[in-house]
């Protein structure tokens, strides 16, 4: 067991009730289909792959449950406030294997959701090039909140067959520019065409965009190939942020208006 996971697993024993742990239990014991045992003792039998599932969920349950009250007088500020909601779906797969992909707009009820599912999904990358103040697994609670609560931004859930499994931020940089800031999936549910289904949704979400940006990582081959057969280009500059990582800025030019054909 490294000794960043025993930390991890000392740190959720001491805050976690009873109740909370039998409950985060029964969860990672439905998604590998039988039973977890979090302690030292049961991990060490699980493989690597198994073990890093286990501590990104106890990560972000420990940084949620940090950060619980800030949500909670957000809430109670908000709790009289109707927030719009939308949803829109599309399809991941051919033929008979064919899964349901939607968007759900998320409101400040989410908050906490949305920051458990960031930490997860980011933690590889954060772990990977040691971004320490620009990875958005060191993020607050409370930053999602003001996300949250920004009129130019809207959050919205991916939902993957009626279970949550990632979200997206969009910002309205205004003369129909919008920005993607940030998209991301559960490690589990990566590398299976949502992605690219999402940004199909969001783009007939969003008809009269004429202009997309976003940025990722250099060396993440991947993600630039992806958002580069999507339609995006990279642009001019670039922001090195340590010796391992450097960002770069993609941005994809739409053509026809509200008449755009979109087949999902």
């Amino acid at each position: 067991m490294e000794p960043n996971h025993s930390n991890l697993l000392a740190e959720f024993k001491e805050l976690a009730t009873e109740a909370e742990r039998l409950q985060i239990a029964s969860v990672l014991s439905q998604h590998f289909g039988e039973p977890i045992e979090i302690s030292e003792h049961g991990l060490s039998k699980r493989d690597k792959n198994e073990v890093e599932i286990v501590m990104n969920v106890i990560s972000g349950w420990i940084l949620t449950k940090k950060h619980r009250p800030s949500i909670v007088e957000a809430h109670e500020r908000l709790k009289d406030t109707k927030l719009p909601r939308s949803v829109s779906f599309g399809r991941v797969g051919d033929g008979h294997d064919q899964f349901s992909v939607g968007l759900v707009q998320a409101d400040i009820q989410d908050a906490a959701l949305i920051h458990e599912m960031q930490v997860r999904a980011f933690m590889p990358l954060l772990r990977k090039y040691e971004d320490f103040d620009t990875n958005p697994a060191n993020e607050t609670v409370e930053q999602i909140v003001e996300r949250l609560q920004q009129p130019f931004s809207e959050y919205c859930l991916i939902v993957f067959n009626t279970l949550s499994v990632g979200a997206i931020r969009i910002v309205d940089n205004q003369n129909k520019t919008y920005r993607v800031s940030p998209i991301f999936l559960l490690p589990e549910y990566q590398g299976r065409g949502i992605a690219q289904t999402v940004f199909e949704l969001i783009e007939r979400q969003y008809a009269d965009a004429e202009k997309w940006e976003l940025a990722t990582i250099l060396q993440e081959a991947g993600l630039c190939y992806l958002y580069e057969k999507m339609g995006y280009r990279r642009t001019e500059g670039s922001k090195v942020i340590n010796d391992k990582m450097t960002i770069v800025f993609y941005e994809k030019r739409m053509e026809g208006g509200t008449d755009r054909q979109y087949h999902v």
